[in-house]
């Protein structure tokens, strides 16, 4: 099967999965779960696998996306559990070192959103919230986001910040976003585009952003998944929930 956006875009977040890291994922989260399944398959990366489902190192080869990844078959055979209050620990104490958060709005602080659009007391949309957001995003060292590559998600200020991304560039925290077209990091000087996914130009991924991005060097040209990569990403995704994203 060909690579979709969707599909580079997995291998894109599980490429910023390092040796080492506890990592940990929460609900509606269907491409970080298999990003974190080809980082580990594929990549071999060495980390500790945590998440919403509270299952500790799940039996990688075994897990199967369902479409609440809130769902504790999804990962079975764990070594062990792992509390959501226990993790939340984890954090405090600086020892759960990466995460995953989706977003519908991200701005060029890194801020997201979660809760509405529009003004709060009355909003044109309002969001399903964000849960531990506020809590974990000043702590957690390493964040990986993940959005859709349009005007209205990546814009130039969030219409209410769920997630402080200010909080974490002013701690030299690592805040990194993966959309359907580039791969964008904060820094102090703002968003920085640093890789770009299979078929899209620079020109592209700066014109289809309401936020101001910053183009440094040449991005780097992030290669799509391989037959290989894709026959286990299908494994554990046999039914597509992963395209209800509809990240293309």
């Amino acid at each position: 099967m060909k690579p979709r956006p969707t599909d580079s875009m997995i291998k894109c977040m599980a490429g910023l999965i390092g040796d080492g890291e506890v990592v940990y994922h929460g609900l509606s989260s269907p491409l970080p779960v298999l990003a974190m399944v080809l980082a580990r398959r594929s990549l071999g990366r060495d980390f500790v696998w945590t998440s919403v489902i509270e299952h500790l190192e799940p039996r990688v080869e075994e897990i199967r996306l369902r479409p609440s990844t809130g769902d504790p078959f999804s990962e079975p055979r764990g070594v062990g559990i792992l509390t959501t209050i226990d993790a939340f620990d984890l954090a405090a104490k600086g020892r759960l070192t990466t995460m995953f958060f989706g977003a519908a709005q991200v701005d060029e602080e890194g801020n997201t959103n979660l809760t509405a659009i529009g003004g709060y007391e009355s909003p044109r949309v309002k969001l399903p919230g964000g849960a531990a957001t506020a809590y974990l995003f000043p702590l957690v060292p390493k964040i990986i986001l993940w959005a859709r590559h349009e005007p209205r998600v990546l814009v130039r200020r969030v219409d209410f910040v769920t997630g402080p991304g200010r909080v974490r560039l002013e701690k030299g925290y690592r805040h990194l976003l993966c959309t359907n077209k580039a791969l964008i990091e904060f820094t102090a000087r703002g968003p920085v585009l640093r890789g770009l996914l299979p078929g899209v130009t620079v020109e592209e991924a700066v014109n289809t952003a309401s936020m101001r991005i910053i183009v440094e060097d040449e991005p780097e040209a992030l290669e799509p998944p391989s037959s290989e990569e894709m026959r286990i990403i299908e494994e554990a995704d046999p039914d597509g929930v992963r395209y209800m994203q509809r990240m293309g």
